[in-house]
């Protein structure tokens, strides 16, 4: 058994060393694992902080640590995809699965504003995206909570940071390592529609219900139900007609990791593929037009010690993204899937034609296979090369620091299309009077056509960026006696200028914090900036952003020292002011601008005339929000470091937020009323992270858990004057749910003799209801249901809870590893193509199995079904909204770390093969789609093997 293994592991180092094949897994062992929990609750790790790095215990501020090894957990194009539940207070929302833009929803500590809630990304300490980011070149991952540890980011800080750093070189032995996985992707959940003989069925009753004929016969029932006529009488599911059952996903990466005291190296070369899930579409015309997605990174860090006085380091980072879809429009697509009823027609017919009509005129196959396909090539390099300079002969402790960081991104394409006929089924009689198929032609058959994204295929435009940086600080760091004192001041200049746009935006700021401990045990910081934006009006474009943070080890104190059972104990507290200049609107919202309109007409004239017109008035007294917040926690470790707990609660106060006055201003101005900074916002909420680690003998186990809750409240928003006092957002959650509330559905008893409502009950002023409609509450009892009764009905669709659970065990080589993700306190709308049957000419899914018919009264579940337009039942009201509340078995892995002596003479320092899934199972409170997205490209799981092998 041995010397198989021998061999097949020199088969490995082989196909390692020459970049192909088999799949691997970069990670540490889970014995790795478990030590490295253990070295945090020690509290010296170095945890990366803005513009520098602190040790754990000496941190005061609000900041989550997330190591990489944790993350590459999870195969996953997308970077922050393997981000859910891990931070406390960091809330990831899933969001569609189409290769190359599957990147979810994040906010930190929820929403804090009802405007931008966007945070700062910075990579390695500048602003950059980091979804295609390789996890293999990660080495961790910090968000950043509160003022304490924003304050740097001064007037860009409010909504928090996430920091991304990237490994570096150790002073050691060259050491190589290849990883390469190789899994399988396929939808978690795909909507239910009725085949052909249901829908015309209940198509019938809806009919009926309308006081319409039945168009189908009990011809075509028959037809339908028996399936003798696939032509005039199809029945086709869509989805399976264009999707397959899976698609394939891999990833590969090769790095290089080592140095001496001089220099040390990171060098990564990675590929990713992500394939799409569309059926047939390299059959066709020798064209593939599933969507692809493939991504080339690379990486190289290096750090020189030129001097015993100086230190330099050079960071060249990028990545190639080729992305290649089908030549029509994804979100379309989907649509058309759930919209076109199973009898529409066939996807060919008898002729070899395309199928299609003039009610459903875009065949959902044709679209796929026989319109060509669009790409796009993205290119993206950043640069940094630092250095610094040890000043002791000034004092000691001193060192200057500069930075200069150049990060560019170019977009080009690359389109061949093409247009086709299709063809109308319809029957017929032929000159010999027998019955006979007529074709129908439609649209027109085209040869294939390059574009490279101008002109009239500007919709897939060329594009490009460049974002650069210059950094210079000065840090002085000093212990003496029981005294320890650390200042930082720093100048930080950025310049992002995108194509297109003549006026480069730019950030300038100058900042710094003061640190000081005694006997590292009593901490004190104070942290700044002074930053400014060229978004506003000038003499306006800097402010003053400070924060002060205290903490107290509790456990170094006498009366503590000596308790067995606690190993560490740490009290924090901080408060501060925070900025945030992501305007609404015009980006110079400050000057009254002017600008051309071709939508101008006079007297008979079919085009517009061209005008200048007035913008949306200025306002010179505009700034960017401000956030008060504070944080109180405590970091708890017990029982030798085997048991720790870490809980944060925090107040945010955001004030000066934007608001238009068009709210408040008549319409007879005409021309938009200017923004002003009227709104606030409370936000509040609790974090709390648990884990414990243990050993009984062999057999190593650890169990995590987190959790964090959060609560906004609009407290001024420039709201218009309502009718009635439960018509206002102001005093509910941002983004929270306002519509009518379902009274159940109107009986046959409602009406009289004449179909009218009996006295007593209100009208509908949206349309005319019969039984089997929604009925709503008459909140303000005016014998009328009108937008006047619409009131708060569900919670925002962004979640207030999120939680996780993680398991894991390791005995003797063999490990398994366990984490489920969980939201809740959010609601979700039901509406549209999956779920509102007829409308405008949709489908009819199986949740319209429930309708309202007079047999089904007391059960029914969804209103009477109708082919007329119906504006009471399908709007936004408490019958259409649900829980939407989510608990994933987001990841399960299980592994085995080969045994050092099974490697001897295969030059393999070790090696390890696992298998792992993704998004396995799914409980929640929705049928049919996925919670967190509900339609277009579906939510994804996956199943993977892969291997990790260290030379």
């Amino acid at each position: 058994m041995k010397i198989i293994l021998k061999n097949i592991l020199k088969f490995m180092g082989f196909v390692a060393c020459s970049s192909i094949g088999i799949a691997a897994y970069a990670q540490d062992t889970p014995s790795d694992t478990l030590d490295l929990i253990k070295e945090e609750k020690i509290g010296s790790q170095l945890v990366p902080v803005a513009y520098g790095v602190k040790e754990r215990r000496a941190i005061n501020g609000a900041v989550a640590y997330l190591d990489g090894v944790e993350m590459s957990k999870t195969l996953t194009p997308t970077l922050s995809n393997t981000l859910y539940g891990r931070i406390p207070g960091l809330t990831v929302m899933q969001g569609s699965g189409e290769p190359g833009y599957d990147s979810p929803s994040m906010l930190i500590r929820g929403l804090g504003t009802y405007n931008d809630n966007g945070f700062l990304v910075l990579v390695d300490g500048f602003e950059a995206s980091f979804d295609q980011l390789s996890v293999e070149e990660i080495e961790s991952v910090v968000v950043l909570k509160d003022a304490a540890s924003l304050a740097l980011y001064g007037i860009r800080g409010a909504n928090g940071a996430l920091l991304i750093t990237t490994k570096r070189g150790k002073q050691q032995k060259a050491k190589i390592t290849f990883n390469a996985r190789y899994g399988w992707q396929k939808p978690t959940r795909l909507p239910e529609f009725l085949g052909a003989y249901d829908y015309a069925r209940l198509y019938n009753e809806a009919a009926i219900n309308d006081g319409l004929e039945a168009p189908y016969s009990d011809e075509d029932l028959e037809a339908y139900q028996s399936g003798a006529d696939p032509y005039l009488h199809p029945d086709v599911n869509w989805y399976d007609e264009v999707l397959k059952e899976s698609a394939p996903i891999s990833e590969y990466n090769v790095s290089f990791n080592g140095g001496n005291d001089n220099m040390k190296y990171f060098v990564l070369l990675g590929h990713m593929r992500n394939e799409g899930l569309y059926a047939n579409t390299d059959k066709e015309r020798k064209i593939n037009s599933n969507a692809d997605f493939r991504r080339y990174n690379f990486r190289t860090n290096i750090d020189v010690k030129l001097s015993d006085a100086v230190h330099g380091s050079l960071d060249l980072g990028g990545r190639i993204e080729d992305r290649s879809f089908p030549n029509f429009n994804g979100p379309s697509l989907w649509q058309n899937m759930a919209r076109y009823p199973a009898n529409a027609y066939p996807v060919i017919n008898p002729d070899g034609s395309w199928g299609g009509n003039s009610v459903y005129p875009d065949n959902p196959v044709a679209s796929i296979i026989d319109r060509g396909y669009t790409s796009s090539h993205d290119r993206n390099l950043m640069a940094t090369i630092r250095l610094s300079e040890k000043l002791d002969f000034i004092t000691k402790g001193l060192t200057f620091h500069q930075a200069l960081s150049d990060n560019n991104w170019h977009r080009g394409n690359y389109n061949k299309t093409k247009s086709y006929a299709y063809s109308e089924l319809t029957i017929g009689q032929s000159n010999d009077g027998r019955d006979s198929l007529i074709y129908v032609t439609h649209g027109t058959e085209t040869d294939f056509s390059v574009g490279d994204g101008s002109g009239s295929d500007s919709y897939n435009y060329n594009d490009q960026y460049n974002r650069m940086n210059v950094q210079l600080a000065l840090d002085y760091n000093r212990r003496w006696n029981d005294n320890g004192i650390y200042a930082l001041v720093m100048y930080h200049q950025d310049v992002y200028t995108i194509s297109g746009n003549n006026v480069p935006a730019a950030q300038q700021s100058i900042m710094g914090r003061i640190s000081y401990d005694y006997k590292e045990k009593y901490y004190a910081e104070l942290a700044y900036s002074y930053s400014g934006s060229e978004n506003f009006p000038k003499g306006h474009r800097f402010g003053f952003f400070p924060a002060l943070s205290l903490g107290w080890i509790m456990s170094e104190e006498d009366f503590l020292k000596d308790k067995s059972a606690l190993s560490f104990l740490k009290l924090r507290a901080s408060a501060g002011l925070v900025g945030n200049d992501r305007l609404i609107g015009n980006r110079f919202a400050y000057s009254h601008d002017f600008f051309y309109s071709g939508n101008y007409y006079f007297g008979p004239n079919v085009t517009g005339n061209g005008a200048v017109v007035e913008g949306t008035i200025g306002n010179s007294d505009i700034t960017w929000e401000k956030s008060m917040q504070m944080n109180f926690g405590v970091d708890g470790q017990f029982f030798d470091k085997s048991f720790g707990v870490t809980l944060d609660l925090f107040y945010e106060k955001r004030h000066d937020v934007l608001a238009s006055a068009n709210a408040t201003v008549p319409d007879y101005l005409g021309v938009d009323a200017p923004y002003e900074n009227v709104g606030k916002v409370n936000n509040r909420g609790i974090e709390l992270d648990i884990n414990y680690q243990n050993s009984i003998g062999d057999f190593n186990y650890y169990v995590g858990l987190t959790g964090f809750y959060t609560k906004n409240k609009i407290i001024e928003m420039n709201e218009v004057v309502r009718a009635e006092d439960y018509l206002y957002r102001t005093g509910h959650p941002i983004n929270a749910y306002f519509g009518l509330e379902a009274d159940g559905f109107y009986q046959t008893a409602d009406f009289d003799a004449q179909g009218d409502l009996v006295e007593g009950l209100p009208v509908s002023t949206f349309a005319p209801v019969q039984p089997g409609d929604i009925k709503y509450k008459d909140l303000n009892n005016d014998g009328l249901i009108d937008q006047n009764d619409e009131t708060f009905i569900g919670d925002p669709n962004a979640p207030a809870l999120t939680y996780s659970l993680q398991l894991g065990a390791e005995y003797k080589g063999f490990y398994a590893q366990v984490f489920f993700h969980g939201i809740g306190e959010r609601s979700v709308y039901l509406n549209g193509a999956y779920f509102w049957a007829l409308v405008d000419e949709n489908n009819i899914g199986t949740n319209a199995l429930g309708r309202w018919t007079p047999e089904n009264a007391d059960k029914a579940t969804y209103p009477r079904l109708t082919t007329q337009p119906n504006e009471n039942n399908y709007r936004l009201s408490s019958f259409w909204l649900k829980s939407g509340k989510v608990l994933r078995l987001r990841n399960v892995e299980v592994g085995y770390s080969l045994p050092k002596h099974w490697l001897e003479g295969v030059k393999i320092n070790s090696a390890r093969i696992y298998a792992s899934g993704v998004n396995l199972f799914t409980w929640d409170d929705v049928d049919r789609l996925d919670p967190e997205n509900l339609g277009g490209y579906p939510v994804l799981k996956s199943f993977s093997l892969g291997a990790r092998l260290e030379f």
